[in-house]
């Protein structure tokens, strides 16, 4: 064989695959100091009260490589206990954080306590004992990655803060392996596919609302969804030169002139 100068090194085993569970809390620095304390001291007991209100206690409990961000909580599970996860689980927080929302808001008028969840799976590199990183993978970037991404924050922003709690990004690989194939009894119809681009992620995500509310309840997470892109494309469209027409058609004609559509966020169509 010739040998063009380029060194072949051992093949690197590939990582066990896990899912990868993140969670954070909206908004946590609008909380008073005394406020985020609490918070931080009551997100894991949240959570773990969730997976027990799932019957899946033991997912917790046995939780791989589980770490605080701050504002939230991540943890690892067995692969073969994400079907359960995606159909009880999240339905199960949102509960959880409902009956959670009353004793907050006695205790103080303005805590609030409202989550996103992001889910992934992947191969994914547990350090050794005593090593200095918890995980290492990019499994693990894209989850957190997920959950800062902009369709996932919309959610809550534009649902009602009394009746929705959670929103949740699945990954494609989550969907393709666990709803596409059949194994969760949460149907695949009731997430709502999204493409998503941030830092040196892009690809699509599916979006699942336990409880809509709100805008999402009035026209739907996925058309509420579409207004907000197409409001977002007009945005960053560059100014259209004096004297330049433009023709855009909406709902079956054609208008001379920029149309913007902002749909039925704003009560319908607007031309300006």
């Amino acid at each position: 064989m010739p040998d063009h100068g380029v060194e072949v090194g051992n093949p690197v085993e590939l990582p066990p695959y896990r899912a990868v569970l993140v969670v954070d809390t909206k908004e946590f620095g609008s909380n008073s100091d005394p406020g985020q304390a609490h918070l931080v001291e009551i997100v894991s007991d949240v959570l773990a009260r969730a997976f027990e209100r799932a019957g899946l206690g033991h997912v917790w409990r046995e939780a791989l490589f589980p770490h605080n961000t701050g504002d939230g909580v991540g943890i690892g599970f067995d692969t073969r206990h994400l079907p359960a996860v995606v159909s009880g689980f999240f339905d199960a927080l949102q509960d959880e954080l409902a009956e959670r929302d009353a004793r907050l808001r006695a205790r103080d008028r303005a805590l609030r306590l409202r989550m996103r969840a992001s889910l992934n799976v992947g191969p994914v590199r547990e350090a050794p004992p005593g090593g200095s990183a918890a995980v290492v993978g990019s499994a693990v970037i894209t989850t957190h990655r997920l959950l800062d991404s902009q369709p996932v924050r919309d959610v809550l922003t534009r649902s009602d803060p009394d009746q929705t709690f959670l929103s949740v990004v699945l990954s494609q690989r989550v969907f393709d392996d666990v709803l596409a194939a059949g194994f969760a009894s949460l149907s695949a119809s009731r997430v709502v596919p999204r493409f998503v681009q941030i830092k040196e992620y892009s690809g699509t995500v599916y979006l699942y609302v336990p409880k809509p509310s709100g805008d999402l309840l009035s026209h739907g997470v996925a058309e509420y969804q579409e207004d907000l892109d197409a409001a977002k494309a007009v945005q960053e469209t560059p100014p259209t030169p004096a004297g330049t027409v433009t023709s855009n058609v909406v709902s079956g004609g054609s208008h001379s002139g920029m149309t913007i559509q902002v749909g039925h966020l704003h009560g319908g169509m607007q031309n300006k």
